[in-house]
């Protein structure tokens, strides 16, 4: 596929309103629950070698994941967003900036959909800065190929609002490929951390896991 976009997301303009944001959050959730993102997180999590006592979702959002995995786990959470909506589930949610302030310690951090809002510099200071204070990170996130952008233009766009369909396909657009992301993680971690990479069939997630 061709060059990744930098073309910015609607949800990513500070001018957009909070009820759009609440709506394309909501979006976010269905989608997240029918493609299996959510369960892909759980996976990981439960096959964590060391017990779990805190998880920590960067770029959370409204909190639901972090619901879902309170309930699931009966652990605790905290979210971290640089721009937490007023309407989110009942978690805990910290305003800051995951890629450069100091985040709260945790066994475990998330970023579902998170890193193709980065730049690649962004990107392996994210990595490095969750080192600091996690044993582990997983990393939930698109793929830029054409099967699922294609997908998602016929199968999602005609049944969501429009700022969750123009982003949709920004979002695969600014994606990185598993190969860019390979490489990224390695240029952040070298030989000092254990890293897992999958990808899911049809392309519709890749996974990477880091313990540092």
């Amino acid at each position: 596929m061709e060059t990744r976009s930098l073309v910015e997301e609607v949800m990513d303009d500070p001018e957009v309103s909070e009820d759009t944001l609440a709506d394309v959050y909501r979006t976010l959730r269905t989608l997240h629950r029918l493609f299996g993102n959510h369960r892909a997180v759980l996976r990981a999590l439960r096959r964590n070698p060391r017990p779990v006592r805190r998880v920590l979702d960067l770029g959370c959002g409204d909190g639901s994941l972090l619901d879902v995995i309170r309930r699931k786990l009966s652990v605790e959470v905290l979210g971290v967003d640089s721009r937490p909506p007023r309407s989110r589930a009942d978690v805990p949610v910290i305003c800051a900036d995951a890629v450069r302030e100091r985040l709260p310690d945790a066994d475990v951090a998330v970023a579902v959909c998170l890193i193709h809002h980065l730049s690649d510099a962004d990107l392996i200071a994210l990595i490095h800065n969750v080192g600091r204070s996690c044993r582990r990170f997983v990393i939930v996130d698109l793929v830029r190929h054409r099967l699922p952008r294609d997908l998602f233009r016929l199968g999602v766009v005609p049944w969501v609002n429009p700022v969750s369909a123009i982003d949709g396909v920004r979002s695969i657009e600014r994606s990185f490929t598993p190969g860019e992301l390979r490489d990224l993680v390695r240029s952040a971690v070298g030989a000092h951390a254990w890293v897992r990479h999958s990808v899911a069939p049809f392309y519709v997630r890749q996974v990477v896991d880091i313990v540092y």
